[in-house]
């Protein structure tokens, strides 16, 4: 049984690209401010962004890089990320973001697994992004930064003022970003998306949201959610605030000054709006919605940012394999605990756990989405995007769940493996390699642990000493933390006997978590 949108089907143009519409508001709304940042009140207006765009790319043309490329992105928010966003578009190269608290090991890895020509970071991030460069042999060069840092500049390459290269229209179905994701488990892996679906992240939410003066740009532009809030702003001729991250006093600043209708928000940040005292100094009237995902919500929560500060919390469901587009909430249609329902062309599944039968409304079972914004494959990963795929051509989220009678998708259990820390995707496999490189570690599990104050997901490692070892939690914590960036780092560890594993000889991770959920109910039954 497929269940589709309550919405009508939208018509997607034969040359779907945001450039094309970026190209249309700098012909429309030119002087209309793009993008503001919010700490420095520093403006781009749409025809700036098409210029800067296009001579960015001509600078990008000019110094060897070409179509097919595949260049990290490697920055905090900031006003010029999306004009190299564009500018890498129109040039036919890839954009890959990643996280700019990665350390240099961890970008070193995505270059690899991306294998990127070329880097381009913000100054505050860049002897990481030229350590990290080095070891792929990706020269100076090639290695790119928002600011000055002693390396070719952003801002000097559009200075050149470079005459536009002849290049060919944007094609449709050209990968245009390749972020990275662990799916459904496993390590990151690049989904590749194409010029279509941006687009259509940007289009069909369009359909649903309400035109609004300022949208905020905080959550982390490298995450899908964020690059498709501000696909969304792009198509709609919106002006974005863009903060570089999270600080308390300038995320509220920014929602009075701006007045700012609807929150764009990670689910800790939603606990902020309900619990911290900051948040009764502001004047945040003009706020009626806060807009959630990346993690499912308590009910409680939702009435507590309801009853505070008369803010409706809407929650979504979007994955980077979708482009971020799956369900949706809006004032005059939500549903408390729900994920909302599905956006126009999209296409939802839901599958039983032991047969794999199709199941109606109301049933549990695994969620799997089809529609326009679906990845194209897995990069370089033909046994991932199979796994991944069901032959009709729907994506399997791991995700447990249930559509009701009206359409309302509500998310209960994660099937997969990855972890979800404060917003933030952790794959267990990649904790794992981390903490088997320690000499004392003979074998290693990693699964979902819980704060017991927060109720939080954390990161938890089970793991097995070498013989005669008396390496400690706290020792084996700070060995972790000095490999990876915050939100990765273990937050629990328990030592047992043995990792229990298939006969293939993988980890049963499913039976560690089995052990760890009864713990967290016993916890909870003695408070």
């Amino acid at each position: 049984m497929i269940f589709t949108s309550r919405h009508p089907t939208l018509p997607i143009p034969e040359d779907a690209a945001i450039w094309n519409v970026v190209e249309q508001h700098a012909r429309n709304i030119g002087d209309k401010p793009a993008f503001v940042c919010g700490v420095t009140e520093r403006t781009i207006s749409y025809a700036q962004l098409l210029r800067m765009a296009k001579k960015l790319c001509a600078g990008f043309a000019a110094n060897g890089l070409k179509k097919g490329d595949i260049v990290i992105l490697h920055s905090m928010n900031c006003i010029e990320y999306p004009v190299i966003f564009l500018a890498l578009n129109r040039l036919g190269a890839i954009c890959s973001p990643s996280s700019p608290q990665f350390t240099a090991q961890e970008l070193a890895n995505q270059i690899e697994a991306a294998q990127a020509v070329a880097v381009i970071s913000h100054k505050k991030f860049a002897a990481v992004a030229m350590k990290a460069a080095t070891v792929h042999g990706i020269s100076s060069d090639q290695v790119y930064t928002i600011g000055d840092a002693s390396l070719q500049t952003i801002e000097h390459l559009i200075e050149l003022d470079l005459p536009f290269p002849d290049l060919p229209p944007i094609d449709p179905n050209q990968i245009v970003t390749l972020p990275f994701s662990s799916g459904t488990t496993g390590r990151p892996k690049g989904v590749e998306l194409t010029a279509r679906a941006m687009f259509a992240a940007g289009m069909i939410p369009a359909y649903t949201v309400e035109k609004m003066d300022y949208l905020l740009g905080m959550l982390p532009f490298f995450h899908i959610m964020a690059t498709l809030i501000f696909h969304i702003s792009l198509y709609m001729g919106m002006s974005m605030v863009v903060l570089p991250g999270f600080q308390p006093d300038s995320l509220l600043r920014t929602a009075e000054k701006y007045k700012i209708k609807r929150l764009h928000l990670a689910p800790p940040l939603i606990k902020f709006l309900a619990k911290h005292p900051l948040v009764a100094k502001y004047d945040l009237s003009a706020t009626t919605q806060a807009s959630s995902g990346g993690a499912p919500m308590g009910i409680e929560l939702e009435q507590a940012v309801l009853k505070r500060l008369n803010i409706q919390v809407l929650q979504s469901y979007g994955m980077t394999e979708i482009a971020g587009v799956g369900t949706h909430s809006s004032i005059s249609c939500h549903r408390e605990g729900s994920s909302g329902t599905l956006y126009p062309n999209v296409e939802l599944k839901v599958k039983c756990l032991e047969t794999g039968a199709d199941l109606p409304a109301n049933k549990h079972g695994e969620l799997l989405f089809r529609g326009p914004t679906l990845m194209k494959r897995y990069f370089n990963n033909p046994v991932a995007t199979r796994e991944s795929f069901t032959e009709d051509g729907f994506l399997r989220t791991g995700d447990i769940g249930y559509i009701d009678d009206d359409g309302f998708v509500f998310i209960v259990d994660r099937l997969k493996e990855l972890i979800k820390y404060k917003g933030h995707q952790v794959a267990p496999a990649e904790v794992e390699d981390v903490v088997n490189s320690h000499p004392q570690v003979a074998d290693s599990g990693c699964v979902r642990g819980h704060d017991l104050v927060t109720g939080e997901e954390i990161p938890k490692i089970y793991v097995v000493l070498v013989e005669g070892s008396a390496l400690t939690a706290e020792e084996l914590m700070e060995y972790v933390a000095m490999k990876v960036t915050g939100y990765k780092r273990v937050r629990e560890v328990e030592f047992i006997d043995s990792i229990p594993k298939s006969l293939s000889g993988k980890i049963l991770r499913r039976v560690l978590q089995m052990r760890e959920n009864e713990k967290m109910r016993a916890s909870l039954s003695r408070l």
